[in-house]
């Protein structure tokens, strides 16, 4: 008698997330699809299936896969005494978001179009609002620090800074998914040492 052969889900959706990414590196979001993700994981149609009914659940589980990794690389960024100073680390986590590689670069696409679909849907904006929220909460907690330790410039609010922050990091990712392939990060990492520097004490050294 055969055997039935033991499956690891959280593996099985783990191959799921790397083949969407991948897809969506080479292709955008418009080649994502149960079939063509299915093919690139190398598993079943039906194997996908029973994890995920449609295209949205995928791009439901893709987006939140894709934050979970930010916020794991975000984390390891330590701000406090002996540490970095708020404005090297909201520097340096704002550069990790830039998608200088096809990982990160399949992270912007899947967030951009997320983005755009949650112009027009309900349920894809449901879940903005509700990572949008956890991501108040962290910066609110950043903010407040740097606050205490007089590292915002002057006449910052900190409520405005933490909008800021988030409409600042939406438009790292938007523009970048539009530049042509090969073009230049600069512009980009340009307006993150602006950025830093208009709302952190921090000072620039004449040469």
């Amino acid at each position: 008698m055969a055997v039935p052969r033991y499956v690891d889900r959280e593996d099985r959706r783990r191959r799921v997330a790397a083949a969407l990414h991948r897809i969506a590196a080479r292709e955008g979001l418009e080649g994502v699809s149960i079939r063509t993700v299915a093919a690139e994981a190398g598993l079943s149609v039906g194997a996908v299936q029973r994890d995920f009914g449609t295209k949205d659940d995928l791009l439901h589980f893709a987006l939140r896969e894709v934050l979970a990794a930010v916020t794991a690389r975000i984390s390891r960024v330590r701000v406090g005494p002996g540490r970095l100073t708020f404005a090297d680390g909201l520097r340096q986590v704002l550069l990790d978001v830039l998608p200088t590689d096809g990982d990160r670069l399949a992270e912007a696409r899947v967030w951009s179009a997320f983005y755009a679909r949650a112009a027009v849907d309900a349920a894809f904006a449901a879940v903005l609002a509700e990572l949008d929220e956890q991501a108040r909460a962290s910066l609110r907690t950043a903010v407040g620090y740097a606050e205490e330790q007089g590292e915002l410039a002057p006449g910052q609010d900190p409520d405005a800074l933490v909008e800021l922050l988030l409409v600042l990091v939406d438009g790292i990712w938007l523009s970048a998914v539009r530049r042509p392939p090969g073009a230049s990060l600069a512009p980009q990492r340009a307006a993150v040492d602006a950025a830093v520097a208009a709302v952190t004490s921090e000072t620039q050294t004449a040469p």
